[in-house]
């Protein structure tokens, strides 16, 4: 009876030494990706400039050539480690007497997207505020007139140049090319008039809502 005992104990430590190491081999086998997918969370959050961004620099005296600022900047931080998902630019108070001269880029390092550029005819644009996300309905009106609400971003025609200090112009208009980059740090706006005779301004400045995922 006793050394029956004995077996019976035996293999009820046995049997627990082995729960033991598969609730252990199950641990270790979590991922640092399902690990820090656990330990993140989606935050959104919005930084603007309302400097008045004057087109061009000069104006009226000078129509055309590059807005002041230039660039106009907006320093973002308080996202850890984070990641952007989905960034809309919102730029306020918008007038101008031939808004098809009006070329807008947006960048963050070496980044860039031409958001607004050779739309809304010779229309004048009167005190607008236009909202660029990318999941809007509409794209900006090539050929006018401009009216103020949600539009995706829209570059007519592309080959737009910007005078330097500035990385690369990209063609493309969508937002998301920012996905995936670290929101944290300096993004820039540059605004050019490409024409000479109509000047303008954005007289609110501008906006960035950034939707991020980051550390808990």
């Amino acid at each position: 009876m006793e050394r029956a005992m004995q077996r019976a104990t035996i293999l009820l430590v046995a049997v627990m030494i082995a729960v033991a190491l598969v609730v252990l081999a199950n641990a270790m086998a979590t991922t640092p990706a399902d690990a820090a997918t656990r330990a993140t969370k989606v935050v959104t959050k919005t930084f603007s400039n309302n400097q008045q961004i004057l087109i061009p620099a000069g104006a009226p005296a000078v129509t055309s050539g590059a807005a002041a600022p230039y660039p106009s900047e907006r320093n973002v931080q308080g996202f850890d480690q984070g990641r952007v998902r989905d960034v809309n630019l919102t730029l306020k108070n918008f007038s101008h007497t031939f808004p098809n001269d009006v070329d807008v880029l947006l960048s963050k390092k070496g980044k860039t997207r031409t958001v607004m550029s050779d739309v809304g005819g010779s229309t004048d644009a009167n005190n607008i505020t236009i909202k660029l996300d990318d999941e809007a309905a509409n794209s900006l009106p090539d050929n006018g007139p401009l009216v103020g609400g949600s539009f995706r971003p829209t570059n007519v025609g592309g080959g737009d140049t910007f005078p330097a200090p500035t990385p690369t112009p990209s063609a493309q208009s969508a937002l998301s090319g920012f996905d995936g980059v670290n929101p944290n740090g300096t993004w820039k706006l540059r605004v050019v008039d490409d024409a000479g005779g109509d000047v303008g301004q954005f007289a609110g400045g501008w906006s960035i809502t950034i939707k991020a995922r980051v550390q808990q």
